[in-house]
């Protein structure tokens, strides 16, 4: 393939892939229904085997799929 070669080829018909990066919180919640100020560590939570950060990814064969895949998976986590 020269360079160049595949300009003709819109960006969105290229295949994609999305990275999501999450932060993950837990916190204790007091008798009073607040959540504590203190955030759980990647110390403590090393010994449940995750950390306070996750990534996953989804592709497609172009854009448009991408993005489907992409809020499929979105809805099935929000439930």
């Amino acid at each position: 393939m020269n360079l160049g070669e595949d300009e003709d080829i819109p960006r969105r018909d290229y295949p994609h892939k999305a990275v999501i990066t999450m932060k993950i919180d837990i916190r204790k919640i007091n008798r009073d229904g607040t959540l504590d100020t203190q955030v759980m560590g990647n110390h403590l939570l090393q010994k449940y085997g995750i950390s306070t950060k996750a990534q996953w990814c989804t592709s497609g064969a172009s854009e448009a799929e991408c993005i489907k895949n992409l809020k499929e998976k979105l809805e099935k986590l929000n439930g």
